[in-house]
């Protein structure tokens, strides 16, 4: 049995919650929807008294008022038509509104994983493109639905009682043109699907380059970038063009089987007339019915492949919805007003796929006001074990507590809300300085952000930028160098004023100066918090209260610097292979 019916079905429920709201301006849509139809309707039917009593009884009373007639119908139909397309395309708009406020919402609450899992290009295509999709059916599509069904049952409306005889002959041809629609609007959603799946990837593509343009060009990638996305663009227009051959074929295949009908119309309504059992103005009459009929049955084949399409759309849409994010909260979570006491990591384990563990058995105590340091060669789990405490991701296996909860029961908010992060990645937005400082804490006065700003040495570089705190650092802080993004971000934290301080190598690819500068900041940052520091420089962590060191996701040694050093394990080997190099250099 074909689910896809049932399927179609649901996808469309989902959207009524989002319709509910504008009952009142679709019921009102529908009404001049009817007005619309049966001036489509009367149209046909003054085709008679036009010829009967005009053209053959030279009625001239006739001839004074069905020209005003016509004129009133026309102008019934243009204003009702305007107004039943502005009030639903109006309503579709503020649905897609909705949907998009919905996704973008959600999207927030999703975990690290789902990001990673998800290229940022493809996410962007289904908030944009694939609601798009939905948007031409929630306005247009759905406008001109109610509009042509009407018509539809109108003019067939009038050709039965113009002559129920000739009327059904032309209606045992319609079957004809059910079956290709169907068909041609089954191909098309699978067409739909993979073409916006396409636009995902290509929408990659530009992503990729453009954010990494400084490497296309520095190792000269410019026409395999070029040829990469010619083969995405060639792929995409592949796709297209089968949807816009099994669209456009719909049309010769209608006019085919409604000239059919057309044809038997002709003959038996001709016979009619010929005989006397029909007037000239009862069988054109009719005639115009059936020509008017073939707009709404093509508007309506043309709209069952637009919703087919948004089905795909919304199984796309949904999807996201649907996606459940890997970090709850509790239904009653705990709210901490603040850090007295230590941060413990209680037999913690963590897998980002099942039984592949990165981190197992980390048991540490860090006291408050402590400097911790965590040391190890890259991918031994420092910075994945630096993301379990805020919970961007959750243990696989133990618990971490703070002040003796465990965070998996705290509220998000507030547990988020006492910790500072530093990274190694310096993400700054397409704002102002002032506003990027201020990220999180937009009711701070100006003068809380400038000094946070010269704690951090970024004052003096800002003033003298073009506008000084509100310059627009563009996309990724791409205007500024990397210790003045740096300094921005440090300045960002020092606003937040955490309990708890989390510097991920954070001094990582900076010039001397720049690190120098970095370091003060950060000195200044680190005073009367609680630091967990990874670093990639040792030299920088000497007077650490305490030193990890982490190996294949385990900790296998914890001390202070003079404490490793004499125990001649993997910290001293780490830190006399870094010395020697800086002694080659």
């Amino acid at each position: 049995m074909d689910e896809r019916p049932k399927k179609s079905f649901q996808l469309y429920s989902r959207l009524l919650p989002y319709i509910k709201p504008h009952t009142g301006k679709i019921i009102f849509s529908m009404f001049l929807a009817l007005i619309v139809s049966g001036t489509e309707g009367a149209t046909a039917w003054l085709v008679k008294p036009v010829l009967d009593d005009i053209f053959l009884e030279k009625n001239t009373t006739m001839l004074k008022l069905l020209p005003l007639v016509v004129i009133a119908l026309y102008l019934a139909k243009g204003f009702s038509r305007f107004g039943q397309a502005y009030l639903m395309r109006s309503t579709g708009q503020q649905i897609i509104m909705q949907l998009r406020n919905k996704i973008y919402q959600h999207l927030q609450t999703l975990s690290l994983s789902f990001f990673h899992n998800h290229p940022s290009a493809v996410l962007m295509s289904r908030i944009t493109n694939d609601v798009g999709l939905l948007a031409n059916v929630c306005s247009q599509v759905l406008a001109q639905f109610f509009r042509e069904s009407f018509t539809l049952v109108v003019l067939m409306g009038v050709i039965f009682y113009r002559n129920w005889e000739l009327a059904i002959a032309y209606v045992i041809c319609l079957p004809l043109l059910i079956i290709p629609v169907n068909r041609v609007g089954k191909k098309l959603r699978g067409i739909s699907k993979k073409n916006q799946e396409k636009v995902g990837e290509l929408n990659t593509v530009l992503h990729e380059t453009f954010t990494g343009c400084k490497i296309v060009k520095a190792f000269g990638m410019e026409e395999y970038e070029n040829r990469r996305f010619r083969e995405e663009n060639r792929q995409l227009y592949q796709i297209i063009m089968k949807g816009v051959w099994a669209d456009e074929m719909l049309s010769p295949l209608m006019e085919f089987f409604g000239a059919i009908g057309t044809a038997i119309v002709i003959w038996y309504g001709g016979s009619q007339v010929i005989s006397g059992a029909m007037t000239p103005g009862t069988f054109f009459s009719f005639l115009v019915a059936v020509g008017l009929l073939y707009n709404p049955v093509r508007r309506l084949s043309k709209m069952n492949n637009a919703f087919q399409q948004a089905i795909a759309a919304a199984e796309r849409v949904f999807d996201i919805i649907d996606t459940e994010s890997e970090i709850k909260e509790k239904p009653h979570p705990i709210k901490l007003s603040g850090f007295n006491r230590e941060i413990v990591f209680e037999n913690v384990g963590f897998a980002y796929k099942r039984g592949e563990y990165v981190l197992q058995e980390i048991n540490l105590r860090i006291e408050k006001g402590e400097i911790v340091a965590f040391v190890g060669a890259s991918g031994a789990g420092k910075s994945t074990l630096m993301d379990l405490i805020p919970r961007f991701y959750d243990v696989s296996s133990g618990c971490i507590k703070i002040d003796g909860v465990d965070v998996r029961e705290l509220e998000l908010n507030s547990l988020r809300s006492l910790i500072g992060i530093v990274g190694q990645e310096t993400i700054l937005f397409n704002d102002t300085i002032a506003n990027n400082i201020a990220y999180g804490h937009r009711e701070a006065s100006r003068e809380a952000i400038i000094a946070a700003a010269k704690v951090a040495n970024a004052h003096e570089f800002i003033e003298e930028m073009p506008q000084g705190y509100e310059t627009v650092v563009g996309e990724r802080g791409v205007k500024l160098s990397g210790g003045q993004r740096k300094r921005i971000t440090i300045a960002r934290a020092l606003l937040k004023n955490p309990a708890i301080l989390i510097l991920d190598e954070a001094t990582s690819e900076l010039d001397s100066q720049s690190e120098l500068l970095v370091q003060e900041a950060l000195e200044a940052l680190m005073k009367g918090r609680t630091t967990l520091v990874i670093a990639h420089r040792l030299s920088t962590i000497r007077n650490a209260d305490k030193i990890v060191a982490i190996e294949d996701g385990r900790i296998v040694e914890v001390g202070t610097h003079d404490e490793l050093i004499r125990h001649d394990g993997v910290y001293k080997y780490l830190y006399e292979l870094q010395f020697r190099h800086h002694q080659k250099v």
